[in-house]
């Protein structure tokens, strides 16, 4: 997949995913992640490792969410599903992120210190433009929710570009 398309797939993805959970759509909101998921299986013609990168980042992304969802981190207007799990668009964002990893990402794969270094920027800044479009919101205080979730990417990104990495 070339990085232009990639790089456009990934924010359409999470943009489409954001606005639809902040519509209250929230069954619905998967679907433009999955729609990036599907285009880079297809431009990549799908290999194991990516399939396997793909369920890597998915399994990753509950846990992950899950704990900051139980952590009082992140809230959803929806609310969890069953009361402890994040809403399957979340999963499927972690998912449509990994679609980076071999294409517009691919550079991380050998520097996995700023790997850490722009998870730990990255993540609060996503998630903080995904509450402000109302997709989520944050728990109070805000600096240590943004913390919480600094450290859990500043840990996830490396891992999962090590992965893509280790499968490449």
């Amino acid at each position: 997949m070339s990085i232009v398309i990639n790089i456009v797939a990934f924010y359409a993805g999470w943009f489409g995913a954001a606005m639809l959970a902040a519509r209250g759509l929230g069954a619905w909101a998967a679907l433009p992640c999955l729609a990036v998921v599907v285009l880079h299986l297809a431009l990549s013609r799908g290999s194991r490792a990516e399939v396997a990168l793909l369920v890597a980042a998915g399994a990753m992304g509950l846990v992950a969410e899950a704990a900051l969802l139980a952590g009082g981190v992140t809230r959803f207007p929806g609310g969890a599903v069953y009361g402890v799990l994040p809403p399957l668009w979340l999963v499927t964002l972690w998912m449509a992120f990994s679609t980076t990893l071999n294409s517009s990402l691919a550079w991380l794969k050998t520097r996995l210190a700023l790997a850490a270094v722009l998870g730990l920027a990255g993540g609060p800044a996503a998630y903080y433009g995904g509450a402000q479009l109302g997709a989520m919101q944050l728990g109070e205080p805000l600096a240590a929710s943004l913390l919480a979730i600094g450290v859990v990417w500043a840990v996830a990104c490396p891992l999962l570009a090590g992965l893509a990495r280790k499968l490449g």
